[in-house]
């Protein structure tokens, strides 16, 4: 491409990145609220969400679904829609230079934190220096950030990669108060986000809630609509059913099964998208496990009757796979079968690979997330073959420490959609959730440094990678399920799903009838 078709591509990026901007928001502001125009004011909106396990009040620090507990306070400057478009936010635009070296950010004026002082260029500037420190993810490819003028900031890259709007659509990419986090300490910020965002912090704690006021000084008037909105942690299934039923919870968010089959039977309305691949992780990468063979780990993916499980937990929202993408990702592939159900051919590769015996092992099961019947159903089958699991299950703060930390045997979670397939490659193989213990395929890093260098996602490299995890049995995919959010009927506009990935929703347009 030359450099004059570099310089069209990069105006009319930049003026498509405003229009699309307008559709979109046009587009989201109307889901939700097509049964009545004209949202009320006032209500305290209650959510159930997985409870943190890790700091929510700074970006940084903040790992995975904890980014739940600050969704009312922070946002960020760019948001993504499903089909991976960005659209800007706290940036009223944004131009990718034609060389592709550096993006260049107008941020909105007028716009204030939590705590009265204003977003800037300069709080752009902290808020993304301090993640290229941090060293985290796809920043690792930053080179530098600048302020060009007061409300003008440009992030300078040592090379392209095109995973990088999905980054600053989420974690990566949302802001809070510099001067808050300067005045107070790292400390007392990792518990109390100071963002932009429609309601602003008033407590948090531990296993109960955290909560949220109405901000008076939002800047997308006459946004929000709601008085406040709590995050709750519950655990327990009956509760949870029996806080829906009293109305003392407007909205619950779980993966599709039978609770959520149940509480639709019950006329709560309902939604959903495909989400999560529920796949069990070997601890590979340790020389004495069994899985570091991958005789072992193909003895695995026979053992496992997903057929079975889907049909018999899923109550018509999971489906067996065999795969590590979904059917709207260029990377699946439409005639891939994979290992089925065989128990002797398990056998067989066990004996083979000198376990004729079987060996005791453990599956420990993403809290929350993964069903609690679906490991113990795991278990039975493997079981069957000569293995003996243990099914373990953690904490939250306990699980994130197997990820971080490294594990012995199986855990068993999720792997969450993600509209761009290069970041999904990214965040589980080379993200702040580590998985240590995991052997990754010997060209997996080179593959994705060649789909991540293009200016959009091309269809072979994505295939590539796919073929590389399926290849190597990096992962035992299990089923895929969908991310389900029930709520009562007087809640409207939420737009649970209508983002690039499952945490995200729109707090600002939420709004509740009498």
């Amino acid at each position: 491409m030359s450099l004059s078709q570099h310089s069209k591509k990069g105006l009319i990026f930049s003026i498509m990145a405003v229009f699309v901007s307008l559709l979109f928001f046009g587009m989201v502001c109307s889901v939700g609220a097509a049964e009545d125009t004209k949202p009320e004011y006032g209500g305290v909106l209650r959510i159930i969400e997985i409870p943190p396990g890790s700091p929510f009040g700074i970006p940084w620090e903040t790992i995975g679904v904890s980014i739940c507990s600050a969704m009312p306070a922070l946002e960020q400057l760019v948001r993504m829609d499903r089909a991976g478009t960005a659209h800007p936010f706290l940036a009223e635009s944004y131009e990718v230079a034609p060389d592709l070296k550096s993006i260049t950010f107008k941020i909105r004026k007028g716009i204030k934190f939590h705590d009265g002082t204003d977003l800037n260029a300069e709080a752009v500037r902290f808020n993304l220096q301090s993640i290229l420190d941090a060293k985290i993810g796809a920043a690792m490819q930053w080179a530098s950030i600048e302020t060009l003028d007061d409300y003008t900031v440009r992030l300078n890259l040592k090379s392209y990669d095109n995973r990088i709007f999905v980054s600053l659509a989420g974690t990566m990419g949302s802001v809070i108060s510099p001067t808050y986090l300067k005045k107070n300490g790292v400390e007392a910020a990792r518990w109390h986000p100071v963002g932009t965002g429609p309601f602003e912090f008033v407590s948090y704690e531990r296993d109960v809630a955290a909560k949220y006021k109405k901000f008076n000084g939002y800047w997308d008037k006459p946004k929000p609509y709601l008085d406040g909105v709590e995050i709750r942690y519950m655990r327990d299934i009956q509760t949870i059913k029996a806080s829906l039923l009293a109305d003392e919870i407007e909205v619950f968010g779980a993966d599709g099964g039978e609770l959520i089959a149940e509480l639709v039977s019950k006329g709560l309305k309902e939604v959903y998208e495909d989400n999560g691949i529920v796949m069990l992780i070997p601890d590979s990468a340790n020389p004495e496990s069994p899985f570091a063979n991958k005789m072992v780990r193909e003895a695995l993916a026979y053992a496992i009757d997903r057929e079975a499980i889907a049909k018999a937990r899923g109550f018509g929202y999971w489906e067996p796979t065999n795969q590590f993408a979904f059917p709207e990702h260029s990377a699946y592939f439409e005639d891939h079968v994979g290992p089925g159900y065989d128990p002797e051919k398990a056998k067989s590769l066990l004996a083979k690979a000198g376990y004729p015996n079987g060996f005791k092992t453990k599956i420990i099961p993403m809290p929350y997330v993964v069903d609690r019947d679906a490991p113990v159903a795991v278990q039975a089958f493997l079981t069957a073959v000569g293995i003996q699991a243990e099914v373990e299950f953690p904490e939250m703060s306990r699980y994130r420490q197997y990820q971080t930390k490294g594990w012995r045997g199986l855990v068993m979670q999720p792997w969450g959609f993600f509209a761009n397939y290069n970041r999904s490659i990214g965040f589980y193989f080379y993200g702040p959730e580590k998985f240590i213990s995991m052997q990754r395929p010997p060209e997996l890093a080179k593959l994705l440094k060649t789909s991540i260098a293009t200016v959009e996602p091309e269809v072979k490299n994505l295939q590539a990678l796919h073929r590389a995890l399926i290849e190597h049995q990096t992962l035992i995919p299990v089923y895929r399920h969908t991310r389900n959010y029930v709520s009562k009927e007087k809640v409207h506009g939420t737009n649970h799903m209508q983002y690039y990935a499952w945490p995200y929703w729109a707090p600002a347009e939420a709004w509740m009838s009498k």
